[in-house]
């Protein structure tokens, strides 16, 4: 019998989502052929382009898969033949990158940080002049290892200036913080239905400029699936290289729907304000952000632990209503071992997006304050914690720190 209850999800994605965008799956069996889901992908495509701030210079392509297959079918499609890859390297989604390119036979040169540092243009200036080969940089936006923000206008001016181009992972933070498409040399951005889109897993994209997708006409592609000049020829003349995900394309119509309604600005206020209160309760309580201010996402939140605390799971039934939170619980004892650089002995980051609003945050807050109060560490012992700041995703194992599925 499936539970009845609802969770309030304090994972980096997926987000919680809406009834309404929930009940969007149920939708009559339809072919992928007909032209009433053409129409829905038509209206995706154009919402998609259009709300992320795109003129007609842009257009959006979609593939039925996790964030990677967006990420993916953008690397294996951009470098030409004969052509490379600098990529910016601060947590677990740039080695990503760096992954794929190598896994596809394309060259690639890794500008490498801590997790909480940020890429410094400068570098990526000197590494452009070294490497003429290099034909894109590569970078995520939003780091969720970390919630650390890359400065992706000032490496897309610096790429602008040497004549190459970039490609952008923007999976956790498109509609969630600030993102200028016009930015000189953006070729590609990537990102998926089920993070600040607030939609459901199963329905990646990948908003491009058209120069950018007429330009890889003839090449030999390195994949079959992640073709992604073949997927936009075919979309664009109302068709599909292979079956897509049918339902979850119905709710991610929905979702954008209510983005619209909501508006890209206030959503990103609403996550800025959710971050805002996670982070002065918790900084009251003596809990130190890692990431520093001007790096520091509204998305996600990492913490370093008071010493001898450390991070559990607890369920916490919502007053006056069915609805349960799933909060990430702060406990004596051991660290559960982490994975990231310093952060080797952190624990699960705590999402602040999704359907969450300031208020609920709040108990997040008033949980660290029994647990605070009650704490006796060990002298000299500190720990890190990883929390989101503005959306909330799916319920979590709390005994490692894995990157959030993507």
């Amino acid at each position: 019998m499936a539970d009845p209850r609802e969770w309030i999800l304090l994972n980096p994605g997926p987000a919680n989502t809406t009834p309404s965008v929930r009940r969007a799956l149920v939708t009559p069996d339809l072919c992928h052929r007909e032209p009433e889901f053409f129409e829905v992908m038509r209206e995706c495509r154009a919402r998609l382009a259009r709300l992320a701030g795109g003129g007609s210079d842009w257009s959006t392509v979609l593939i039925a898969g996790s964030g990677t297959a967006a990420v993916e079918a953008a690397i294996a499609s951009a470098p030409p033949a004969g052509g490379a890859l600098l990529v910016v390297v601060n947590g677990v989604y740039g080695d990503r990158m760096l992954r794929m390119a190598r896994a596809h036979g394309i060259a690639a040169e890794a500008l490498t940080y801590d997790i909480f540092t940020p890429a410094v243009p400068a570098d990526v200036a000197r590494a452009l002049a070294a490497h003429p080969e290099i034909s894109h940089v590569a970078l995520v936006h939003h780091e969720t290892t970390s919630g650390l923000l890359n400065p992706v206008a000032e490496v897309a001016a610096v790429a602008a200036r040497h004549g190459r181009r970039v490609i952008v992972d923007a999976m956790s933070s498109l509609f969630g913080e600030p993102f200028d498409l016009d930015l000189p040399a953006l070729d590609f951005v990537t990102a998926s239905a089920n993070k600040c889109l607030q939609g459901i897993p199963g329905v990646a994209f990948v908003l491009a400029r058209r120069t950018a997708l007429d330009a890889l006409k003839g090449r030999p592609p390195r994949s079959v699936y992640l073709d992604l000049h073949n997927h936009w020829v075919q979309q664009e003349a109302d068709n599909t290289p292979f079956t897509p995900a049918v339902q979850v394309l119905h709710a991610m119509r929905q979702a954008l729907l209510e983005l619209e309604a909501e508006t890209v600005a206030r959503r990103i206020a609403r996550y800025a304000e959710n971050a805002r209160v996670l982070r002065e309760g918790m900084a009251r309580l003596g809990f130190e952000s890692l990431v520093p201010p001007p790096a520091r996402s509204s998305i996600l939140t990492t913490l370093r632990l008071p010493a001898g605390v450390t991070y559990g799971l607890h369920h916490l039934r919502r007053a006056g209503g069915p609805a349960h939170l799933r909060l990430p619980r702060l406990q004596h004892g051991h660290a559960h071992p982490g994975r990231h650089g310093r952060c080797r002995r952190s624990l699960r980051r705590q999402p602040e997006r999704g359907r969450l609003v300031p208020g609920e945050v709040q108990v997040l807050d008033e949980e660290a304050v029994g647990v605070s109060r009650s704490a006796t560490a060990p002298p000299g012992r500190s720990e890190c914690l990883g929390g989101m700041g503005g959306h909330f995703g799916a319920p979590h194992s709390t005994r490692r720190a894995p990157p959030a599925a993507r």
